[in-house]
């Protein structure tokens, strides 16, 4: 009968909101688990494959890639509609930090060429 009485308190206790278990579950280092042994596997077996059908003699023909050409050039048109285009003000502000940059590279390495030069000969005189 306590055990009855008991589940039910728990039933009640655990409906509470906010209440915290102050139940822990402890975990020990010193416990083994039991190892399970590998599972040999089996070789395939050896099943016939069944035979793929090709399609028609049609491939390769000039109506076919016609064709393909026709549905790739309609595909690129749609994709290209979906394409946000830059303005006329960020096409010149985008070239500019392109070139910019260009040149800020072209000239450190040409610094760094240069120095280097300069320690190669020395070391070799």
């Amino acid at each position: 009968m306590k055990k009855q009485s008991q589940r039910s308190k728990k039933r009640k206790g655990s409906k509470k909101k906010g209440s915290v278990s102050k139940k822990r579950r402890v975990v020990s280092s010193d416990v083994k688990l039991p190892q399970q042994k590998p599972v040999k596997q089996e070789p395939p077996r050896n099943t016939p494959k069944k035979a793929i059908e090709k399609k028609g003699g049609d491939k390769g023909s000039i109506p076919t890639y016609v064709g393909k050409a026709g549905q790739f050039l309609r595909e690129a048109r749609m994709e290209l509609t979906k394409v946000k285009w830059p303005t006329r003000k960020e096409l010149f502000a985008s070239t500019a930090v392109v070139i910019v940059l260009t040149l800020m590279v072209a000239f450190f390495l040409g610094l760094v060429d240069f120095g280097l030069i300069k320690i190669i000969k020395n070391i070799v005189r």
